[in-house]
C-alpha cells in the first residue's frame, strides 16, 4: 500500500473555498491512535512489534504524544473523494479541514518510525542505554534461534 500523502504544495486555506479538501485525501488514509509514552524496555518492546507488522507506523507528534497508525484507506474513498459524505461518521463531520497539515496548521509528526529500524536508529540517539539493552537482547535470541537449528 502506498504511504498516505499530502498534496506537494501547501497552500493557505481559504474559507470561501467550497471545497478544501480537493486533491487530498490524507486524513481518510489511515486510523491513527494516541498510545502511552513508552519508558522502558518493555514498551519500547512492544513498539518494535507494532512495526514489524505491515501497514503499521508510530510517530510522535510536535507536543511529544506517541500515536500508532494504521496505513489503511477508508472503504468509502472513490478517486480521494469520500462517496459517502451524507452518511459519514460524526468523527468525519467534526473534522476542520483548516487544522490539516495541507495548510500548516495540523500536528507534524516530530518522528516517524515506519520500521524497527526508525525506532533502533531513534533509540540510538535519543535513548542510548535502552538501545543496548534492546540490541543485546535481540542479538540473545538470534544466537539462540541459531543455536538450535545446528
Amino acid at each position: 500500500m502506498p504511504e498516505p500523502i499530502l498534496p506537494k504544495a501547501l497552500k493557505k486555506f481559504d474559507p470561501k473555498d467550497e471545497n478544501p479538501c480537493a486533491g487530498c485525501s490524507n486524513c481518510c488514509e489511515y486510523v491513527s491512535l494516541e498510545i502511552d509514552r513508552p519508558t522502558d524496555l518493555t514498551d519500547f518492546d512492544q513498539i518494535f512489534w507494532y512495526l514489524v507488522h505491515k501497514d503499521v507506523w508510530v510517530y510522535i507528534d510536535d507536543e511529544k504524544d506517541w500515536y500508532i497508525q494504521f496505513n489503511t484507506p477508508c472503504d468509502k474513498l472513490v478517486e480521494q473523494r469520500c462517496g459517502f459524505y451524507p452518511h459519514r461518521p460524526q468523527l468525519c463531520r467534526d473534522y476542520e479541514p483548516e487544522t490539516c497539515v495541507r495548510y500548516g496548521d495540523g500536528d507534524p509528526e516530530e518522528y516517524l518510525f515506519k520500521n524497527e529500524t526508525d525506532l533502533f536508529n531513534y533509540l540510538s540517539k535519543k535513548r542510548p542505554k535502552l538501545y543496548a539493552k534492546m540490541k543485546k537482547k535481540y542479538e540473545l535470541q538470534k544466537a539462540k534461534k541459531e543455536k538450535a537449528l545446528a
